[in-house]
C-alpha cells in the first residue's frame, strides 16, 4: 500500500532563559493585539460597506505599525503577520459553515482574544533555523531544546507556546518517513474500554493483548480537587476584601497548571505509545464507531470515558496507519460486537455493562467481554463477502481520504460461515 504524506507536529520543550521567556511573552502579546486590532478593523470595514480581507488588513497593519505601534517591532514579524492571516482563515471557515445546519457547524464567528487564554505565536518556515538541539528564533536568538527534531521531511512552520509553566515549540514537518515498517497482511480488532484502554484480538510483538489505561485524571483527582478548592476559596476572599492577588495565590495557580499539564502528558504518552505500536504491527486495524457523546451523558461513566480520549485514539491510529501504508476499518456503532459469540456467531439479547464475562449457551464457549468484541471486529475487517446495505464500514489509509464503502457489519450476527 502507498504511503501518504502527513504533516506532523513535533512538540519540544524549550530550555529558555528568563530574558528569552520575557521575549516570548512580548511576542504573544503582539500576536494577540494584532488579532484583536484586525478583528476590530474587519468589523469597521464591514459596517462601512467595504469588502474586508486579510490581505487588505495586513497591508494596513504594515503601514501604521511603525508610527502607531512601534513596540510591535521588538518581536518577530511572524507574530503579527500570521495572526492576521489566521483571522482570515477563521472568517473563511465561518462563512463556509454558516450555510450548513446548526448541528453540522464547527466554526463560529471569530472573537477577541484575552491574555488569559492565548499564549502563543507562529513562525514561518524561512524565519527560524534548527541545528541539533537548538532553534534560532528572530529577535530572540538561539534557544536550547530538550531534544532534537526527530522527524525528517520538509519543515512547514513552527509555533511557540506555553503549556503549563513551560514553553514549547511545535515544528510542523511534512513527510512519510517511518522508522518501523508495518507487518503485511496482518489484521487486528481493537476494542476500546475504560478498565483496559485497548483490547486486541492479536498480540503485539511484545506479547501484549491488553493495553492498560493510565487513568491519569482519576489518580491525581484528589490533589487536583483539593488545590482547586483552595484557590476558589482564596479568590472569593480576595474579591470580598477587594485586595490584590497575593504571591501565594499565584503560586497555587501555577501548581494547578502544572498538575493539569501532568495529567494531559500522562494521557498523551500512553495513547501515543499504544497507537504507534499497533500501527507499526498491523496493516489493517478495525475499530468501532463509538458514540462518545452519548456515553458521556452517563454521570457515572462520563469522567472515565472522557479521560480515556477515545476520539484521540482513533485520530492517531488513522494518521499513523496512513503513514505506514495501512488502513483503518471503522465498524458501525450498532454492530453487536460484545453480544456476539466469536466461535459460533450466536447473538444474545442482553449484556449489561456490569457483566464482564459470559458463556455462550449454544457452543459453551467462555468469553471475556472485551476480548470477544475485539475478535468479532477482526472478523468483520477480514470479511470478503458480498456487500450488504445493512450498515456502513469506513475505510481510510489507502487513498489519503476517508472512503465510505458498503460492508457486512451485521454479517456475523446471523451466520459465521459467510465470513470465511
Amino acid at each position: 500500500m502507498e504511503r501518504i504524506p502527513v504533516i506532523l507536529g513535533h512538540s519540544i520543550a524549550l530550555d529558555a532563559t528568563a530574558a528569552q521567556q520575557a521575549q516570548f511573552r512580548r511576542a504573544c502579546g503582539v500576536a494577540r493585539f494584532a488579532w484583536n486590532w484586525s478583528l476590530a478593523e474587519w468589523k469597521r470595514m464591514h459596517e462601512a460597506g467595504e469588502k474586508p480581507s486579510a490581505q487588505k488588513i495586513k497591508a494596513k497593519w504594515n503601514a501604521v505599525r511603525r508610527t502607531e505601534f512601534p513596540w510591535s517591532l521588538e518581536v518577530t514579524k511572524c507574530a503579527s503577520g500570521q495572526a492576521i492571516l489566521d483571522l482570515g482563515t477563521a472568517f473563511t471557515n465561518f462563512f463556509r459553515d454558516i450555510k450548513k445546519p446548526k448541528g453540522a457547524r464547527r466554526a463560529r464567528f471569530p472573537r477577541f482574544k484575552s491574555k488569559r487564554h492565548d499564549n502563543g505565536f507562529a513562525l514561518w518556515n524561512d524565519q527560524f533555523q534548527i541545528a541539533g538541539d537548538r532553534i534560532r528564533i528572530p529577535r530572540v536568538g538561539w534557544v536550547k531544546m530538550f531534544e532534537p527534531l526527530r522527524f525528517a521531511g520538509k519543515i512547514m512552520g513552527a509555533r511557540v507556546g506555553r503549556i503549563g509553566n513551560r514553553w514549547h515549540v511545535s515544528v510542523q514537518v511534512e513527510g512519510t518517513d517511518c522508522d518501523i515498517q508495518s507487518v503485511p497482511d496482518a489484521t487486528v480488532g481493537v476494542d476500546l474500554g475504560i478498565t483496559a484502554l485497548m483490547t486486541l484480538s492479536q498480540p503485539l510483538p511484545d506479547g501484549r493483548i491488553m493495553i492498560a489505561n493510565p487513568r491519569a485524571r482519576r489518580s491525581l483527582m484528589r490533589r487536583q480537587t483539593k488545590l482547586a478548592r483552595r484557590i476558589s476559596r482564596q479568590e472569593l476572599q480576595r474579591r470580598k476584601t477587594n485586595a490584590k492577588t497575593s504571591r501565594r495565590q499565584m503560586m497555587r495557580r501555577d501548581r494547578l497548571r502544572k498538575l493539569h499539564c501532568r495529567i494531559a502528558s500522562i494521557r498523551k504518552d500512553a495513547i501515543h505509545k499504544a497507537t504507534t505500536a499497533i500501527a507499526a504491527s498491523f496493516s489493517t486495524i478495525v475499530l468501532e464507531d463509538l458514540n462518545v457523546a452519548g456515553m458521556a451523558k452517563n454521570q457515572r461513566l462520563a469522567g472515565a470515558v472522557l479521560d480515556a480520549s477515545f476520539r484521540e485514539v482513533r485520530r492517531q491510529i488513522e494518521y499513523k496507519a496512513a503513514m505506514r501504508g495501512g488502513r483503518v476499518v471503522v465498524v458501525d456503532r450498532f454492530y453487536p460486537s460484545s453480544k456476539t459469540c466469536s466461535e459460533c456467531g450466536t447473538v444474545i439479547d442482553k449484556l449489561p455493562l456490569s457483566v464482564r464475562e459470559w458463556t455462550c449457551q449454544d457452543c459453551g464457549a467462555d468469553h471475556d467481554r472485551d476480548a470477544n468484541a475485539a475478535k468479532n471486529l477482526e472478523l468483520v475487517g477480514s470479511a470478503r463477502a458480498e456487500p450488504s446495505p445493512d450498515s456502513l464500514v469506513t475505510t481510510c489509509g489507502e487513498i489519503g481520504a476517508l472512503v465510505v464503502e458498503r460492508s457486512t457489519a451485521k454479517l456475523r450476527s446471523t451466520n459465521r460461515k459467510s465470513c470465511l
